[in-house]
């Protein structure tokens, strides 16, 4: 997402583009009034999740999903997410570098339980504003930080406004440059948090997820 190239040279030069696969366990949480919904009609779960994604410089989109497919009995979780991030410089260097991330972001979140008739789903748009840096040894090795706080609005479907969102993403990047010829390999680690706060307090939920992926450049 945040990778930082060399000076290009006679060889190849590795893409600053990823595609990554990843694995990530969700927790699915009821944050609203005890009285609003019955335990037992809560759709709380926590399972593993599967991740896809494209990452770039300034655009982002990724899939992750449960289902019986990743081991789940009757939770069903879809994510489609896609980020627009603008970094403004603070200080540049061809080995480290500081500054200010905007960030525009749309997600749907859909959420089933195949033993509860009601579900959840939210489509967000929010924005947010953080800070990230980076540090490189040139050709060799990258390490990125980057956090984003965010808020926007959430609606559910067939819906107007469901309500807001504020939600916390944070990311780590380690990125083996030209491992391969025109290759770099990637590891990565994001948090998020994002908690929903709408019109009906029955879906009232905060989702959390720890995600490690690995990518290779494109």
């Amino acid at each position: 997402m945040f990778s930082v190239g060399g000076d290009s040279g006679p060889q190849a030069r590795a893409s600053d583009s990823y595609f990554r696969i990843g694995y990530s366990p969700i927790d699915f949480s009821y944050e609203g009034k005890s009285a609003a919904v019955a335990p037992e009609d809560r759709l709380d779960f926590s399972s593993p999740a599967v991740s896809f994604g494209i990452e770039t410089q300034g655009l982002n989109a990724s899939l992750s999903f449960v289902n019986k497919l990743t081991g789940a009995e009757d939770e069903r979780y879809l994510n489609l997410s896609l980020d627009y991030i603008n970094r403004f410089m603070l200080l540049k260097s061809r080995a480290f570098q500081v500054g200010i991330p905007l960030g525009l972001n749309t997600s749907l979140v859909s959420v089933q339980n195949e033993q509860i008739s009601d579900n959840f789903s939210q489509t967000v748009f929010g924005f947010g504003l953080g800070l990230f840096t980076s540090i490189q040894i040139p050709e060799k090795i990258s390490v990125s930080f980057e956090g984003v706080p965010s808020y926007g609005v959430s609606n559910s479907s067939g819906g107007l406004f469901g309500g807001s969102n504020k939600s916390i993403l944070a990311k780590g990047r380690l990125n083996f440059l030209n491992i391969f010829p025109g290759r770099s390999l990637s590891l990565g680690y994001d948090f998020k948090y994002s908690s929903y706060d709408l019109d009906d307090d029955e879906f009232d939920y905060g989702l959390t997820y720890h995600l490690i992926t690995l990518g290779i450049s494109l």
